[in-house]
């Protein structure tokens, strides 16, 4: 796996909103097609994977210790610092997790030679359950 394609399978598991990746980057300062939620951290830690696996393209291979490696600092400072958000820490955690499981796929599909079945998000109609919510209004 390379440093792109990590990029977009982090927006796929966080969601764009998250991880707005510029499918067409050609270098590490244009990763990003939007502004993250996280605009600071998510582009330091862009950038503290692309170091630790010494990147040179965005089309170098990253693995997971190196990885990790450089998540590991940005999320003791978020961790220790006084005033960290709860959702940056929930993101961090999120990103642990994902990291983990891509490098799991990875991994498989080039051991087995098989595509790795993807889940798909569950859609649940709203209209079933409309007529819970009344709303009153103060008139």
């Amino acid at each position: 796996m390379n440093f792109k394609e990590l990029l977009a399978q982090l927006e796929e598991r966080l969601g764009y909103h998250q991880f707005p990746v510029n499918p067409a980057a050609t270098n590490i300062k244009d990763v990003f097609e939007g502004s993250p939620l996280h605009h600071d951290m998510m582009i330091r830690l862009a950038r503290a994977i692309y170091v630790s696996n010494a990147c040179r393209r965005l089309t170098d291979p990253v693995n997971l210790d190196k990885t990790l490696q450089a998540l590991a600092p940005i999320r003791q400072e978020v961790l220790r610092a006084a005033r960290t958000d709860v959702d940056l820490y929930r993101v961090l955690d999120e990103l642990g997790a994902a990291f983990n499981k891509i490098f799991a796929e990875s991994t498989a599909f080039t051991k087995v030679g098989a595509p790795v079945i993807r889940r798909t998000a569950e859609i649940i109609p709203l209209s079933a359950y409309r007529h819970l919510r009344r709303l009153k209004s103060s008139a």
